[in-house]
């Protein structure tokens, strides 16, 4: 019976935690809005409102563990928040770039274009200046003006979530980055359980107790001996390295 009960509370605090989620994107923009009047200089602008998004997700995963639905355990919290991080994560989960940008004050993102075509999120995203997915050179350049102006860039190396008992197989998109720029990565490794939110996985499928995240800030990787290979066949060789690297960690700390 205790069981029943806890069951659907938490489906209750879910339904609910998404509702608090989209009535906030709604209201963001009434917040943001104003810093086009007062905020004349582009970059404080753009600062200023990944600053906010930081702290309403921060207040977020707060209600989450409020509500029971949620716990969480972060490791090198410390190295999150200093400047120019290039961090590189595995996407187990829907709620993984809350509770990063809610760790990190100034963090930018790479977000897929069609978000754009949202009226609501495409404010945000614009104020907030995180870079669209477009691909190219373009792509990188991008990443790296926003690295060399002290923000802390995100990315998801697998480009989407991890499907559910599938193993992870990342794009080359995040090693020409790094390659290209010329930045060490600061890997994450990111572990849930029971395993909830992933790829194909409806909100409502609960699983039967709270889950809890736990998110790892590991070392810099080295990546000089990749730096002296051809672009093309570097970025190939630290894709391949880093799959085997997050694929052994994950692993690691899976229960």
């Amino acid at each position: 019976m205790q069981e029943k009960i806890n069951y659907y509370w938490r489906l209750f605090a879910t339904a609910n935690a998404y509702v608090f989620f989209g009535i906030g994107c709604v209201l963001a923009p009434l917040f943001v809005l104003p810093l086009y009047l007062f905020i004349r200089n582009q970059h404080t602008r753009q600062k200023t409102t990944r600053l906010l998004v930081h702290w309403t997700f921060r207040g977020y995963i707060h209600l989450l563990k409020l509500m029971r639905i949620t716990d969480w355990e972060v490791q090198g919290i410390e190295s999150l928040k200093r400047q120019g991080k290039l961090v590189i994560s595995n996407h187990p989960t829907l709620l993984d770039v809350v509770f990063l940008i809610a760790f990190m004050p100034n963090a930018d993102c790479i977000i897929k274009s069609g978000i754009l075509k949202n009226p609501v999120m495409s404010v945000i995203v614009s104020l907030a200046g995180y870079i669209k997915n477009d691909g190219g050179p373009l792509l990188i350049e991008d990443a790296k003006k926003s690295l060399n102006c002290g923000n802390s860039l995100i990315i998801f190396a697998e480009g989407t979530r991890t499907k559910q008992d599938e193993e992870i197989s990342f794009l080359r998109g995040a090693a020409n980055i790094i390659i290209r720029t010329k930045t060490a990565p600061t890997p994450v490794i990111i572990n849930c359980f029971p395993k909830t939110l992933s790829k194909g996985i409806k909100w409502y499928d609960i699983p039967n107790k709270k889950f809890n995240l736990t998110i790892r800030v590991l070392g810099e990787m080295e990546i000089n001996r990749f730096l002296m290979l051809p672009a093309s066949i570097g970025a190939r060789e630290l894709t391949n390295h880093m799959e085997v690297f997050f694929r052994k960690e994950v692993a690691l700390n899976e229960h």
